[in-house]
């Protein structure tokens, strides 16, 4: 049987290295004990669109060598290594994303906080597709726009699907324990995300997260 080639990756420049020098320690138990390569980055990202852009190309460059990409962003620490997130994807899946809640739209949307995507000429198309959507550089959610736009989300004046596309019907939802956010915690989480707080609170929601696991796992 194949063994696949997996690669976790995360971007933590500037302010937020601080965040990736705590989250990076679940990061390295969770490869450490699933067979992931890290790919880590510090450095700033070019200052041609704002920084939550970085990690398209990251992810690219990932897909190169990894036939599975696992994204983790910066703020968001593993609290549970117990499952592989890989096994998730199904035979025809070609990522995966929790949907998430959100006052500006009519029902859950995706959330590029975790991303997991599979090695494929339609995911790499795809992602040359959201890289090629300029219209959203300065969006108020960056990146996460244009992925929403290609599965056939409407962004405006409300958040909905409208019309799914191939790529909509091979995304697989993940369950919440996988970005657990304060506004939506999950009861049992697997992956703890603190996005758009204070710095400083961020910081201490992934301390308590490193610590969590380092008490049920022993390896953060």
């Amino acid at each position: 049987m194949r063994e696949w080639r997996k690669v976790l990756c995360s971007i933590g420049s500037g302010p937020h290295g601080e965040l990736l020098d705590l989250s990076g320690r679940t990061f390295r138990a969770y490869a450490g004990r699933h067979g992931y390569e890290l790919d880590l980055h510090w450095e700033d990202p070019p200052a041609d669109r704002p920084a939550a852009w970085a990690k398209i190309p990251v992810i690219q460059a990932a897909l190169v060598r990894g036939d599975i990409v696992l994204w983790i962003d910066a703020d968001a620490a593993i609290v549970d290594t117990s499952i592989d997130i890989a096994e998730l994807l199904g035979m025809r899946d070609l990522m995966g994303l929790v949907a998430k809640d959100s006052p500006e739209s009519e029902g859950p949307i995706l959330n590029t906080g975790v991303w997991l995507l599979w090695n494929h000429r339609r995911t790499r198309r795809f992602l040359r597709d959201v890289w090629r959507s300029t219209e959203f550089i300065d969006h108020k959610w960056w990146e996460n726009a244009a992925v929403m736009r290609e599965p056939g989300y409407q962004l405006a004046p409300q958040v909905r699907l409208v019309a799914p596309t191939q790529m909509y019907r091979r995304t697989a939802t993940l369950g919440n324990e996988w970005n657990s956010t304060p506004g939506e915690p999950s009861p049992a989480p697997r992956i703890v995300h603190v996005p758009g707080e204070p710095l400083v609170d961020r910081l201490s929601g992934l301390e308590q997260a490193v610590e969590h696991l380092r008490e049920n796992d022993g390896n953060a």
